[in-house]
């Protein structure tokens, strides 16, 4: 054992023997998902795979009451975090234009964007000139890594975007530029912060997410970029409200469109519209929910495929559509729900596997709610398909609570149901182990 290896520093404070963090990790993620021994490999200095390293330090920050981050408990396997003595001199040349987010609270920030004058497009004197390729690959990668995420793993575009990130980050901090490069290589961290923060948050690392929304906020302020903010912002309230704070929700998404109601935003502004459609249904408000409803629909049939930003490629009618749907069944009118479901459904077939999925899992739950189970169980075993190739945690969760919905029926379709969605939590807690 590795005594002097954060990991174990950790635990000794805890008090806590090595079997101890992996019975904290089997009630998380489920009896079985690793062995009791486990935890000794890792204080020898393997790393765990795929999301446990944040599991684990998310169980450690908790019990600890402070932040551990992975990147001390691996540092191997992850980016090295600054040492203590060198902390301030990083703060003071990365982003050094980019305000710095309040207290890590995503509606103060988000109001500080709200009330802030414009300042001055970034630049830096010292260090050597930025090569203009540079900043014309990182460009390019960005939308290239979120087309890949359409159709592939979360967690291998993460990693590629984190390294991007890091990247950026680096030559905005001790590179020199001018105003025109500044901006361009300041939304390059935001557009690359979003995407890392709205990936992190599908694998359930609320903690982390959080932080890179506010870093990608900051970057994005810098750039002068409202629209980009905005959307940012908005992805913050589409967080809250799958986290039940449905108040945070909607206050960040009427944030995000005052700030941004002059601004042209193409279809980003019928988003904006939707997701406040959302954060209305959350709250069991029909009313205010149907009213952003028709005024998503009203924005995108006047917007102008010109203005959209490049963020926004992913923004199709198909996609309005489900997302009402999904309205509708939190505000408990299944039947209205399935029709714009299915037709979303429809619209997406061959795109998008992650949004396909949860719709589909969606469509289940609006057909159980008016006991139409032999459908309910068509659309689920759809989700179930397109899951065994989309890693994300947010749609594994979904499926868990389906799965329970099932169970409470005791026919053959509902049994293949469950069967099934055992066998995938089966498969994940193997790979979790591996």
């Amino acid at each position: 054992m590795n005594d002097t290896s954060v990991l174990a520093s950790c635990l000794a404070r805890l008090s806590w023997p090595p079997e101890r963090l992996a019975r904290e990790i089997n009630k998380r993620c489920g009896t079985g998902t690793i062995s009791s021994k486990a935890p000794y490999n890792w204080l020898k200095g393997a790393c765990p795979r795929r999301r446990l390293p944040y599991i684990v330090a998310k169980i450690l920050s908790d019990q600890l009451g402070e932040s551990v981050a992975v990147e001390a408990l691996w540092p191997k396997h992850f980016p090295a975090a600054a040492p203590p003595c060198q902390r301030l001199h990083t703060q003071r040349r990365t982003l050094s234009s980019a305000p710095r987010p309040a207290a890590l609270d995503p509606v103060t920030a988000s109001v500080d964007w709200l009330v802030a004058d414009d300042a001055p497009p970034p630049s830096r004197t010292r260090g050597a000139e930025i090569p203009e390729f540079a900043v014309d690959m990182l460009t390019a990668r960005i939308q290239q890594l979120r087309q890949l995420d359409d159709s592939c793993s979360s967690g291998l575009v993460l990693d590629w975007a984190l390294q991007d990130l890091q990247w950026a980050k680096k030559l905005a901090g001790t590179y020199s530029y001018g105003p025109s490069t500044g901006l361009r290589l300041h939304r390059i961290v935001a557009e690359l912060g979003q995407l890392t923060a709205w990936l992190t948050a599908d694998q359930g690392m609320d903690e982390l997410s959080n932080s890179r929304f506010l870093t990608a906020l900051g970057a994005a302020r810098a750039a002068g970029d409202r629209p980009l903010a905005a959307y940012i912002i908005s992805c913050m309230s589409y967080r809250a409200a799958w986290a039940g704070r449905a108040e945070e929700a909607l206050r960040l998404i009427r944030i995000a469109r005052k700030g941004s109601a002059q601004e042209d935003m193409g279809i980003g502004r019928a988003l904006l519209a939707t997701r406040e459609a959302r954060a209305h249904a959350s709250l069991g408000d029909e009313a205010g929910c149907q009213r952003a409803l028709e005024e998503a629909a009203e924005l995108s049939r006047s917007g102008r495929p010109s203005a959209d930003p490049p963020w926004a490629y992913w923004l199709t009618p198909a996609v309005m559509v489900a997302d009402a749907g999904r309205a509708w069944l939190e505000l408990g009118r299944p039947r209205r729900a399935e029709w714009h479901l299915a037709h979303g459904i429809d619209l997406l077939r061959g795109s998008q596997p992650r949004n396909l999925l949860l719709h589909s899992a969606s469509l289940a739950e609006a057909r159980l709610a008016h006991r139409e189970v032999d459908g309910a169980a068509e659309a689920a075993a759809d989700a179930l398909t397109l899951a065994e190739s989309v890693t994300s945690q947010r749609a594994h969760s979904r499926l868990m609570a389906l799965r329970g919905r099932f169970g409470r029926y005791d026919t053959p379709v509902a049994r293949e149901i469950v069967q099934r969605a055992d066998a995938l939590l089966d498969e994940d807690r193997a790979r979790a182990a591996c």
